[in-house]
């Protein structure tokens, strides 16, 4: 009895154990995940609004050759031109500074194993 009363408590503590380091690694993924999550909403943000100003500076689609030579000049596509550049330049940073902490994260996980 006094050996099968021993195992049972050595079991015990081994599943305490495992349940503590299972759940230290839940909330690891889950912080990783957060911090995944937002960094693709900020960028999907940068590329919504790089679309919405492209769109609102670019004016409506449905004009005619000779309305867009009229209404466009020189310095308003120079402009339009800057803004789309600067809007996808943040963008691309964003993107870049992303893989880089997902291959940093990955690589991390491979040493820990």
């Amino acid at each position: 009895m006094n050996r099968a009363k021993s195992k049972k408590e050595d079991l015990i503590a081994q599943a305490e154990i495992y349940e503590k380091e299972l759940s230290e690694e839940v909330g690891e993924i889950k912080q990783q995940i957060k911090e995944k999550g937002s960094q693709a909403l900020l960028i999907g943000g940068i590329l919504v609004g790089s679309y919405l100003l492209y769109s609102l500076l670019s004016g409506s689609d449905k004009k005619t050759k000779s309305e867009a030579k009229e209404g466009g000049s020189f310095i308003s596509g120079a402009i339009k031109s800057y803004a789309i550049a600067l809007a996808l330049s943040l963008a691309k940073d964003k993107l870049v500074e992303f893989l880089q902490q997902l291959e940093e994260n990955n690589q991390e996980v491979t040493s820990e194993k």
